[in-house]
């Protein structure tokens, strides 16, 4: 027996919106036996867009019964029998928390009307209520109100039965470990199933195609599985069951790569339903470049994602004082090193007791920028290194590349190949931004590491001749 139920409410979600209308068609496979309608007081205002939707006001429903008051024979016509509707977790969710709010608990199998028809109707471009009524000729007397829908509905479903003559899919749907009824009205199982058990980052997709929201997981299919099962009063599943349309990933292997992986994924598109890691902070790097008069000049600028900056630093604040350390031991210019304007007024002797030689005329470019690189040669390789990771098969290996202080990104490469140079991985390397997110990403894995892995972490310093053997 079934009991085939709409409703129509203020809002998109059960965790903000309430019932102001819901009908409830009881089916017995064959023939229409019960039914039961009626207008519901949310006791708030209804939204203009949707009583122009529904056309039902906030007049309309001045005089209707509150929920509680309708409470019981909404419960009498849906007890022990199987509570279908045309995507079937919203309405579901909705009368379940209207029952919670009164103490009660209400639990029903669930039967989807959408995901019946994309198993049993795969020739249907469209699985919305009225695209789906269109296509099997199913006519929609009074749409979007409740009784309207939920009357097409079971004329949907006894379409649907008729195409599944020995209940095998719906007997299927209604088995609570397949959890066909937990997912997503437009995730196909086959698409579902096809999940990997492992280390990686997972994309929801719209139907456009999208990507409205990214994740990291050790078990992508048991985290994406945990999105649209237990309470489903939360906005975020909530629209997650109305707007994803399918599911991608990409394995990683390991925790770290699934970290740099997502914040890179997250900037890069942006998905309207991650709430954090937007905020798109590149760090700052030196560069260096020879002006007119022959002279090497350092300055400090963002770092990008193809730029090659001599090294990097989380603020400006730490590089501009990099940079005054680098003048101090070397005697380097304030000017040159474009921690003064050229307009202002040397101050070197101020700080550092001493003349300013460039200022003063007392050297020139050839010997002033010879004390320049001997001043880059000892920051060259500065926090350059290799985290050795787990790949994303058993005879992989994974790495993170860190370059004087700046993140390049992630690869992978087969377990026994030997590495001699930087360039030996750069060839397998998936570029990154170095943003200061992915950088506090690396230190705290580092820290971590050391306190509680098992194992300790396996980083890589130069001289590279030392990877050979250990990579």
């Amino acid at each position: 027996m079934y009991a085939v139920v709409d409703i129509e409410t203020t809002g998109g979600n059960a965790s903000y919106g309430k019932i102001i209308e819901i009908a409830v068609v009881v089916f017995d496979g064959n023939q229409v036996v019960d039914s039961f309608s009626s207008l519901v007081n949310p006791q708030r205002p209804i939204p203009p867009f949707i009583t122009s939707l529904t056309g039902i006001s906030n007049k309309l429903v001045a005089q209707a019964p509150i929920f509680e008051e309708i409470a019981e024979r909404v419960q009498a016509l849906t007890e022990n029998k199987v509570f279908v509707a045309h995507n079937v977790n919203f309405d579901f969710s909705f009368v379940k928390k209207e029952f919670s709010l009164l103490g009660m608990d209400f639990n029903r199998k669930k039967l989807c009307t959408v995901r019946l028809a994309r198993k049993l109707v795969p020739e249907a471009k469209r699985y919305n209520l009225g695209s789906i009524c269109g296509f099997l000729g199913i006519e929609i007397k009074d749409r979007h109100r409740a009784l309207g829908d939920a009357e097409a509905t079971v004329q949907l479903l006894s379409a649907l039965l008729q195409r599944d003559p020995v209940q095998e899919t719906i007997r299927y749907s209604l088995n609570r470990n397949s959890k066909e009824m937990s997912l997503p009205p437009h995730i196909s199982r086959t698409a579902y199933d096809s999940l990997p058990a492992q280390h990686g980052v997972y994309f929801f997709h719209d139907q456009r195609g999208e990507i409205i929201y990214v994740g990291k997981a050790i078990n992508i299919k048991e985290r994406v599985t945990q999105h649209f099962t237990g309470n489903t009063h939360s906005k975020k599943k909530g629209m997650f069951a109305s707007h994803i349309h399918s599911v991608t990933y990409k394995l990683t292997g390991n925790e770290l790569i699934s970290l740099l992986l997502e914040n890179e994924a997250i900037k890069k598109h942006y998905p309207r339903y991650n709430k954090t890691n937007k905020t798109f902070l590149l760090n700052f790097g030196i560069y260096r470049y020879i002006d007119q008069m022959g002279f090497v000049r350092l300055v400090t600028g963002k770092a990008g994602k193809h730029d090659k900056p001599i090294s990097t630093f989380n603020t400006e604040a730490e590089a501009v004082l990099f940079l005054m350390e680098m003048v101090r031991q070397h005697g380097l210019c304030l000017r040159l090193c474009g921690l003064i304007k050229t307009t202002e007024k040397c101050h070197y002797e101020a700080k550092f007791g001493q003349h300013c030689p460039i200022c003063q005329g007392d050297i020139k470019p050839q010997a002033y920028n010879e004390r320049v690189e001997i001043a880059l040669q000892n920051i060259a390789w500065l926090h350059t290194f290799l985290i050795k990771t787990a790949g994303r098969k058993e005879d992989e290996d994974g790495f993170v590349m860190v370059e004087k202080g700046r993140f390049l990104g992630y690869g992978f490469i087969q377990n026994d190949m030997e590495i001699h140079s930087i360039d030996d991985l750069k060839v397998h390397l998936q570029p990154c931004y170095d943003t200061q997110d992915s950088q506090s990403i690396i230190k705290s894995f580092l820290k971590k590491s050391v306190l509680v892995l098992q194992q300790p972490v396996q980083m890589y310093q130069l001289p590279f001749e030392k990877l050979s053997a250990g990579f």
